[in-house]
């Protein structure tokens, strides 16, 4: 049977999702006042949150999935040991620098991984597997078949999200907001979700061409059991109580009982809840226009609705917990009573000796019934073995208190700290600085800027995506001609439906002479290895802190992208014990989405036309066709930093990548040559991005 997996932000919600029949909580930091009476889930309502579970056998996972800079990280493991003396049952992680702490410092503790980690493929998977992570969240762009071919051939158990809000880009991949003004971040978990607002397409202000409905696959249930999926995730960790509660029990009845919900239960899901509408858009292969929807307008929920949510979940106890008893009354003897729960908790009470009264006292049965009665507590019996001797007088009160003092033993041994094994910390790895100068880096989008006069610049790599190469790309020979290595952008995503596509243009490039790729998830090195390709890591990757570095040298891959939401010092922080690259100019890729959002918006596909997209406040996006009819949307504003040279200087770097995307060859030349130092171009609408303010937890 589908287990599911229940979000919360707050100590209500939690009690929203274990009373409403959630088997794990997925917890952590609140992210928004969720409404009245709520606490966020700092160390104190954590630790409240774990107990809570814990006495109702429903099991914590602790999300500590934002990514950490070498200064929070500490923090990161403290709050992870935290939780786990607290009896947290899993951690739900994504930076791969703590990955690889975790799994030295906690080594016995399930680690999870959740959306964020933007798992498309089995091989993804597989990666995620071969890190340590015991179970993961699959991305929800993927259609049923995927699924079904992902969750049978898995070496760990895998979910789907059911149900909650998704955003339009795929998971780990919006830089949205840490490249807006306010620097806020998916990786620090605070995103100001710019993509809900207001934008243009195709030269007309759009309603909310990024604001997709809520995901709701509750009529898909069985097929996902069918498939192989083992956890239902219902996403909303930053949503009310109330929400938490409703969805979390409509799951519950239709998983356990089989009962769909009503037409009124769905309106109130989708409008009191979600966006204006739901959909399996992704799941059935439909993704489209229908996806879309504006925010909702939860003024027009009545409030008694939520009151009567509210009052469902806060007026007693879902009794979760069995609980076995046993009695032992003899003549001359103190009385004994012991209870037992599935986890094997124990407890015994010794009550006072029953009075022989040579005549008929209580019976089996009776000791038997008052045992039984655990209404209003977190467990329910479902045992009770009694050998009373005859003609004993035990009053029923004594019995009654004898079961409140077992089962507030076994409550208290739930609370109790659990004693984890704890290995040292991982030490910082060695500062391996690369000798000279940093190398410079291009990065070219089309066949155009592929000039001699840009060749004539001397850098040391050039990264061109692998369809233009593939394509024949005749401008690579100006590159190779000069020393210049070659290597193979990959595209940012690629299903599992799309691996055979993406073998062949591997081996179209081994053919051609091309021996090394950029890849931006870890799931398309096992592809690139087998078709014999050195790997290079991209910005994708959030490469964020010295040991996710680490962790990716020793994994092969010959250099590391660093994280473009780190500030410029935070980079320079970093120990280089892998040859480190930094963007220092270009439009950064700030989502990567499914749609085409110029054919949502036009109703016709245009992907041979330049396209942008406008925002509420003057900002230009360009949108570019990307592998798969997908869309890769890029920043208004470009990175530059060549005018101020001391932000990267000394920083430790092998690279310096300069990232075009719209400029024409002759804009590719001049940005090249004020960064050789050559002349004192400067290009409009220029950025630091976040290299000075930080998009990360600071």
């Amino acid at each position: 049977m589908l287990q599911i997996l229940a979000p919360a932000g707050s100590t209500e919600a939690v009690i929203a999702a274990v009373q409403s029949g959630a088997d794990t909580v997925y917890m952590g930091r609140g992210l928004t006042a969720l409404g009245k009476g709520d606490q966020p889930l700092e160390r104190e309502g954590l630790a409240q949150s774990i107990r809570y579970c814990r006495v109702r056998g429903c099991l914590a996972a602790v999300a500590v999935e934002a990514l950490y800079t070498d200064e929070t990280l500490p923090q990161a493991l403290d709050l992870a040991l935290f939780a786990a003396r607290e009896g947290a049952g899993a951690l739900v992680v994504r930076d791969t620098g703590l990955i690889s702490a975790l799994r030295q410092t906690l080594p016995d503790m399930p680690l999870w991984g959740g959306l964020r980690l933007g798992l498309s493929n089995l091989d993804s998977v597989a990666a995620a597997a071969a890190m340590g992570l015991s179970r993961v969240i699959l991305a929800p762009e993927l259609s049923a078949d995927q699924v079904a071919a992902i969750a049978k051939a898995s070496p760990i158990p895998v979910g789907v999200c059911v149900h909650g809000p998704v955003c339009v880009a795929h998971s780990g991949r919006c830089y949205i907001g840490a490249m807006a003004h306010e620097h806020r971040g998916d990786g620090c978990l605070r995103c100001a979700q710019p993509c809900r607002g207001r934008f243009s397409l195709g030269g007309r202000m759009d309603e909310h061409p990024l604001s997709m409905a809520d995901v709701c696959l509750i009529d898909r249930l069985e097929e996902l059991e069918a498939a192989g999926v083992a956890f239902a995730a219902i996403e909303g960790r930053d949503r009310r109580p109330e929400y938490v509660a409703y969805a979390t029990r409509l799951y519950a009845r239709a998983i356990r009982e089989k009962l769909p919900p009503s037409p009124e239960e769905r309106d109130y899901l989708a409008g009191a809840f979600g966006a204006t509408g739901l959909s399996d858009g992704y799941f059935t292969g439909q993704a489209g226009p229908d996806m879309f929807a504006p925010a909702p307008e939860r003024d027009k929920v009545p409030s008694r609705f939520y009151t009567e949510v509210r009052r469902g979940y806060m007026s007693g106890e879902l009794r979760r917990v069995p609980v076995k008893f046993y009695a032992v009354l003899e003549p001359g003897k103190p009385a004994l009573f012991a209870a037992e729960d599935e986890q094997g908790s124990r407890a015994v009470h010794r009550g006072f000796e029953p009075i022989d009264l040579g005549r008929q006292g209580i019976s089996d049965s009776r000791v038997r019934e008052i045992l039984q009665r655990t209404g209003g507590t977190p467990f329910h019996c479902t045992y009770v073995k009694c050998a009373v001797a005859p003609n004993l007088d035990y009053p029923d009160e004594a019995v009654e208190d004898a079961r409140r003092d077992l089962l507030a033993q076994i409550s208290d041994k739930s609370r109790e700290p659990v004693t984890v094994r704890v290995e040292e910390r991982p030490l910082r790895p060695e500062n391996q600085l690369p000798p000279g100068p940093p190398k410079l880096i291009l990065q070219v989008s089309s066949e155009s800027q592929l000039t001699p006069e840009l060749a004539g610049m001397g850098a040391e790599l050039l990264y061109v995506p692998a369809e233009v190469l593939a394509a024949g790309a005749p401008g690579v020979e100006h590159f190779r001609s000069r020393g210049t290595k070659i290597a193979a952008v990959l595209p940012p995503v690629v299903s599992e439906a799309e691996m055979p596509v993406l073998a062949e243009l591997l081996a179209a490039l081994q053919a051609m002479g091309v021996r090394q790729v950029l890849a931006g998830s870890l799931g398309l090195l096992p592809a690139a290895r087998r078709a014999g390709m050195a790997v290079r890591g991209d910005l994708a990757l959030n490469v964020a802190n010295s040991l996710a570095l680490d962790r990716l040298g020793r994994a092969g891959l010959i250099s590391v992208t660093a994280s473009c939401e780190m500030t410029a010092r935070q980079i320079a922080g970093m120990a280089k014990s892998a040859p480190t690259e930094m963007v220092v100019y270009g439009r950064v890729p700030v989502m990567v989405t499914d749609h085409c959002l110029i054919r949502n918006s036009a109703g016709r596909c245009a992907c041979s036309t330049p396209a942008s997209m406008g925002d509420a406040f003057g900002g230009v996006y360009p949108v570019a066709k990307e592998f798969g009819c997908r869309n890769t949307v890029y920043d208004s504003r470009k990175i530059f930093l060549a005018d101020h040279p001391e932000i990267y200087a000394g920083a430790g770097l092998w690279g310096l990548r300069l990232l075009f995307t719209t400029e024409s060859p002759r804009e590719c030349v001049q940005v090249t040559q004020r960064y050789r130092e050559q002349n004192d171009y400067v290009p409009i609408n220029a950025s630091r991005g976040a290299y000075q303010k930080g998009a990360l937890w600071s």
